[in-house]
């Protein structure tokens, strides 16, 4: 595993955090593939229901590294943008995992670190994290930020963070649903992983099931989309049978994920 990314579990949530503080963990080629990697490895591992990504030091991701893309360009190497690659994008390998993800964003998130925080399912954040999508005033796409940040908030609002490039403040991004909880920052990951509890309480199939039929559906008409089966059949599943005992029974259920 790259040096770039540490890999840590607690309690069913595998956290990958990002390690290039130096580089305000911008997204060199090295810490992608890692991130790749491990995303697809959580997502074959029964142990883990839960995905979450936070980075290291002051920052959650400064987006793409421009120096390492300067420095290809200087040694007349051919950058390819994200349709043209062979490789999978890495946030489409996010909103395509089975497991649900959740960004721990501790800092700043611009660019495509932005779009990393997007591509997550849910995104808790630090006093001192805020976001912004300046590729407009560097000439360059925001490919995936065009697509999922009008669906996410208000499209008005959406293009015009896209448009200006503008700072986006933690209150701001909060009050259009960007983020679902602004926490005390004090010991950032335990508060995370606390408020993260609930989720890790639920069965985790049904977890792979809402997240897949959410991803799968988007954009779909709801006549179609309702007839989509997407994810585990949980219906048949140990844990539908263990849940209804439990309820009757009235106890926590003890879920073994098949």
């Amino acid at each position: 595993m790259s040096e770039t990314l540490q890999i840590e579990d607690h309690d069913h949530i595998r956290v990958l955090r990002l390690n290039r503080p130096e580089a305000r963990n911008a997204l060199s080629g090295e810490l992608n593939d890692a991130l790749v990697d491990a995303l697809v490895e959580a997502d074959h591992d029964p142990s883990v229901w839960v995905v979450a990504i936070t980075g290291e030091g002051t920052a959650f991701c400064a987006g793409a590294d421009l120096k390492s893309a300067r420095d290809m360009a200087d040694q007349g190497k051919p950058f390819y943008g994200p349709l043209h690659n062979n490789r999978r994008s890495l946030m489409e390998v996010m909103i395509d995992t089975r497991k649900p993800t959740v960004g721990i964003i501790n800092g700043p998130a611009l660019a495509g670190g932005m779009e990393l925080a997007l591509s997550c399912d849910l995104r808790l954040c630090a006093p001192t994290a805020f976001f912004g999508v300046p590729e407009a005033k560097r000439a360059r796409g925001a490919h995936f930020a065009s697509v999922m940040l009008p669906v996410t908030v208000p499209p008005g609002i959406a293009m015009e963070w896209l448009y200006t490039g503008r700072r986006i403040p933690l209150d701001e991004a909060e009050r259009w649903g960007l983020v679902n909880a602004a926490l005390p920052g004090e010991d950032l990951l335990a508060e995370a992983l606390t408020w993260l509890a609930d989720v890790v309480s639920s069965a985790p199939l049904s977890l792979q099931r809402l997240k897949l039929t959410y991803r799968k559906t988007a954009g779909m008409a709801p006549h179609a989309a309702i007839r989509l089966d997407a994810g585990p059949d949980v219906y048949l599943s140990e844990d539908q049978k263990e849940g209804a005992r439990a309820f009757l029974e009235k106890r926590e259920p003890v879920w073994r994920g098949r």
